[in-house]
């Protein structure tokens, strides 16, 4: 882009922030960009940020906080005024806290963030080492299940063929069963309408989801937000992935890609082609709508 350019979406972000009366530390808060890279992009010294994908991936992000559209700002199309010249006013994400509860819940974020942040590293482990305890109990117990359910002939009145016959009917039941079950916990994600951007996730887990995301042949920025609050953010080094837990009783999860096109997700370890048309659009948001 042009330095013309650069100052013209520089410009377009910080008048859209100063119409809603945020303040600069409130847009660092909620996109978790350094302020002094905010500060270059509101000044259109686009030079000063890292490299054109941290250009693209950083303006779109302050564009959603504002409540631009950041597809259009980035490719020059957002309009300055109405048809009767009048100036446009950005669409608002929902009604703005004032600067008082934009204090305290910043105040609150980042108290929470001090006492537990340095736990959350521990969670994928333990989460690993509980399932490994939990399975190794269940083998154990169906072992010593099946030692103690011996049968003890002690008379010549043993039926093999109605023991055989009541054994396959178990069996059957038990399959039955478990088939039965496991139809009813198959998830299924769906395209919302013609919506190339959400999705309904059903079936979901009772105990909550999990995403896992991996960066391909180049590196690539997510982030994750949980219901409207950002639960991690982060920039995935080549061929490495990363899994966000997904607590239970949430219902919207936003997943904002950086680099999509070398971004692959998965939704409780099965792959979600959140690209279906093959774009190759470098900064996208998807929306997955967790249903019962």
């Amino acid at each position: 882009m042009s330095e013309k350019q650069n100052k013209e979406i520089g410009k377009r972000l910080q008048d859209a922030r100063m119409d809603q009366g945020l303040t600069i530390d409130y847009i660092q808060e909620k996109t978790k960009i350094q302020k002094r890279y905010l500060m270059a992009i509101e000044a259109g010294q686009m030079n000063d940020l890292p490299g054109d994908y941290y250009v693209q991936s950083f303006v779109s992000q302050y564009a959603n906080v504002v409540g631009l559209d950041s597809h259009q700002l980035l490719a020059g199309e957002l309009q300055e005024t109405t048809g009767d010249g009048q100036r446009r006013n950005p669409t608002p994400i929902g009604p703005l806290p004032s600067r008082t509860t934009q204090h305290k819940q910043v105040v609150k974020e980042s108290e929470f963030s001090r006492r537990y942040g340095k736990y959350a590293a521990y969670v994928p482990t333990v989460v690993v080492i509980v399932i490994v305890v939990l399975v190794l109990g269940t083998i154990w117990g169906m072992s010593h299940s099946g030692n103690t359910a011996q049968p003890h002939l002690t008379s010549s009145k043993v039926s093999v063929t109605n023991d055989a016959s009541s054994s396959k009917k178990k069996e059957s039941s038990s399959s039955e069963s478990s088939n039965s079950s496991s139809k009813e916990k198959a998830q299924k994600i769906t395209q919302v309408g013609t919506s190339t951007t959400e999705y309904d996730l059903k079936n979901a887990p009772s105990d909550g989801s999990s995403l896992s995301i991996t960066a391909g042949t180049s590196n690539a920025w997510v982030s994750v937000s949980s219901d409207g609050t950002q639960s991690w953010a982060a920039t995935l080094p080549t061929g490495t992935s990363h899994t966000v837990k997904i607590a239970k009783g949430i219902s919207k999860v936003s997943i904002s890609l950086g680099n999509a096109p070398q971004t692959t997700v998965k939704v409780n370890g099965k792959s979600f082609n959140f690209n279906p048309q093959n774009d190759t659009t470098q900064t996208k948001t998807i929306t997955l709508n967790i249903k019962d």
